[in-house]
């Protein structure tokens, strides 16, 4: 019954759709494609079914500013990130995501994962990016001995790790890639023995920062000389106390 009316795609009528056998099908198939399967649809609303792969999913910040999403996880474990953190969602949890909110979604695991899709409009949403690749006036004044080893081409890398900490390297790193919420080029120069990092204004405005002097961050270097982390704390600190 559930196959017939997404056939149907009637939004005149009741739909019916089947959760545990759309889960049941894909699993019993010997070659599954991830991918969609519409459920239910409506001029106001859609559902869908979803199945990716490891580390796959929408991993770049994004909105959907025309449409609410909730996404519920029935199998695996699904990594969701915005501009306020990372939350992780097990089998039988979801999130409400409101229409303009950044979020992107990703599976870490080494497993399958499958979910519910359901949106507050019929055809899955226009989808915004968010990451001008502006200048700011923040700069960030880094030994360059400390991310030289491999050489350093035409732009450095900055990764927002988490709301207090910016990784910066020449390299694209998959650690870094599949922890950081956000990743954009980054300008730079070279003056003396430093390399000055021009933070991008997208960036900037995410860690609330218009201008930054030294002691404004902490350098935490690394072993291998490729990738430095640095911490805005002191910054940060200064300007919540000011609040």
């Amino acid at each position: 019954m559930a196959e017939e009316h997404r056939s149907r795609g009637s939004s005149n009528e009741v739909q019916f759709f089947d959760i545990a056998e759309a889960l049941r099908e894909r699993e019993n198939m010997s070659a599954a494609i991830p991918g969609r399967v519409d459920m239910a649809t409506s001029p106001n609303c859609y559902v869908a079914f979803f199945q990716t792969r490891p580390r796959g999913g929408e991993t770049h910040v994004h909105s959907h500013p025309d449409s609410d999403q909730i996404l519920y996880v029935l199998k695996g474990e699904c990594t969701v990130e915005g501009l306020s953190g990372r939350y992780v969602l097990d089998a039988h949890q979801g999130v409400l995501i409101p229409g303009g909110v950044n979020y992107g979604f990703t599976n870490t695991t080494e497993e399958d994962l499958m979910f519910l899709s359901m949106r507050t409009e019929s055809t899955g949403g226009r989808r915004v990016g968010y990451v001008p690749n502006v200048p700011s006036d923040a700069l960030i004044t880094i030994p360059e001995a400390e991310i030289s080893a491999r050489g350093i081409g035409r732009h450095l890398y900055v990764y927002a790790l988490d709301r207090r900490t910016v990784g910066v390297s020449p390299l694209l790193l998959e650690e870094w890639n599949r922890a950081a919420i956000l990743r954009m080029n980054c300008d730079y120069e070279r003056r003396g023995a430093n390399v000055l990092a021009n933070l991008p204004e997208r960036m900037a405005r995410w860690y609330q920062v218009d201008d930054l002097t030294e002691a404004d961050y902490r350098i935490v270097t690394d072993p291998e000389q490729t990738r430095v982390r640095i911490d805005l704390g002191p910054i940060i600190d200064r300007l919540a106390s000011r609040r």
